[in-house]
């Protein structure tokens, strides 16, 4: 009979995310506004932090949000929500498009998952015992 063979434990090791960002640098778009590829996937975002322009701009569109209200509601200063609203404004129709790119990607992956109607997945959890 062969001898089985025993391998040494192979210890894992984290991904240094230094290593990933070293080299590549923040882009600075606009006063306030950065982005780089490694953080919210090169969406531009408020400067230091992961809010996007997008989530500003959704604020601001779907729930009817005024500057103030917004920069209260995620603990910002109002010249920061000023400058994101600004580049929104200045950039809406890119932005825009990328958003509605997202939510069809976003669709397509629940429908892939899933399947088009959700109720074949309630009748079946219902028929297991």
């Amino acid at each position: 009979m062969a001898e089985k063979r025993v391998d040494k434990e192979i210890e894992r090791q984290k991904p240094n995310i230094l290593e990933h960002i070293k080299g590549v640098k923040f882009h600075k778009l606009a006063p306030g506004i950065t982005t780089h590829p490694l953080v919210r996937s090169g969406r531009p975002c408020i400067e230091g932090t992961g809010i996007t322009v997008e989530n500003i701009a959704s604020l601001r569109t779907h729930h009817k949000m005024d500057a103030q209200q917004i920069a209260d509601h995620l603990w910002l200063k109002l010249d920061i929500v000023q400058d994101a609203l600004n580049y929104y404004a200045d950039h809406k129709q890119y932005i825009d498009a990328c958003n509605k790119l997202s939510s069809i990607n976003d669709r397509q992956f629940e429908e892939a998952r899933f399947g088009t109607n959700p109720n074949s997945i309630l009748s079946r959890r219902k028929s297991v015992p």
